[in-house]
């Protein structure tokens, strides 16, 4: 039997993690959750998921999502029996039943098939686009899919290493996926798998101090915290400057959107001047070629 551990990397985890932990813990063979150095104390709820079957790890600062994975991955893999597969996920994103066996099928039907698979995703993700690729041997390839809810065979971590920690946040599942295709590892997308993930928060939008409305509804903007436009943008700098010259479609598609989501927020969204602000710093500091955790 092929055996998965899950890794969940918690920041300031609120009640909703048992909920998410206890769809999860079914499904796996062990779950490891990692906490990112959280300002408000996580004892109380790290003491519960160790109670339902946990393995908790504690980070002793805050290092970034791609640390908290790689720590609890090092976990994973040290542990007896070594598992098989890795479920990267977010403390935000919720299973439904038979999650993991659709994904743990699709990666059985690649590799009876030949397909060379770096990473398997599931075939939607409530609330988000999921980009699909081309159909090979009977499997449904995908585009570049989000950390959370992704399985990855163990011998890709052996081949290609850990996630790249110094980009903190943001880009880490873009740089991972990019590395898989430098070497020829697919994307194979589980049609029966959906995630339930929440992705920034949904704000009214509003011009001049007038929320706008369509047919009688208020409409709304995604955005994210203001401190991510940092990272978003400094990253998007510093994934181009590695991986430009490779995958330049990928690479000025990246920037299109990120500069048109600014520009639909700045227009849209409060707190404009200090979402720019961010953003021009991260810019700043990409050409830079700063990484790591943003100091001040």
């Amino acid at each position: 039997m092929r055996t998965t551990t899950a890794v969940i990397s918690l920041f300031n985890p609120t009640e909703a993690v048992l909920a998410n932990a206890a769809a999860l813990l079914p499904q796996v063979e062990r779950v490891v959750v990692v906490d990112d150095g959280s300002p408000a104390d996580p004892a109380r709820l790290l003491t519960e998921l160790e109670a339902m079957g946990c393995v908790a790890v504690r980070l002793s600062e805050n290092s970034g999502i791609a640390a908290a994975l790689n720590a609890g991955i090092s976990t994973a893999l040290a542990a007896t029996p070594r598992p098989d597969f890795i479920l990267t996920m977010d403390q935000d994103s919720l299973l439904d039943a038979g999650y993991v066996q659709e994904l743990l099928t699709t990666a059985a039907a690649a590799s009876a098939s030949g397909v060379p698979v770096g990473m398997v995703a599931p075939g939607s993700v409530r609330g988000l686009p999921v980009r699909r690729g081309p159909v090979r041997h009977g499997v449904q390839l995908g585009g570049e899919p989000i950390q959370s809810g992704l399985l990855v065979p163990v011998p890709v971590i052996e081949r290609l290493g850990l996630l790249q920690a110094s980009l903190f946040i943001d880009g880490v599942d873009s740089e991972f996926y990019l590395r898989c295709r430098t070497h020829g590892l697919a994307v194979a997308l589980a049609p029966g798998a959906s995630l339930r993930h929440a992705l920034g928060n949904k704000v009214p939008a509003r011009v001049f101090g007038r929320s706008l409305s369509l047919g009688g509804r208020v409409l709304e903007v995604r955005t994210a915290a203001t401190w991510r436009y940092y990272y978003i943008f400094r990253n998007r700098i510093l994934l181009a400057r590695q991986y430009g010259r490779r995958y330049p479609l990928w690479t000025i598609k990246g920037f299109l959107a990120d500069y048109r989501h600014l520009a639909i927020v700045t227009l849209l969204a409060p707190g404009r001047f200090s979402r720019i602000a961010s953003a021009l710093d991260g810019i700043a500091d990409g050409f830079r070629a700063k990484s790591g955790k943003k100091l001040s």
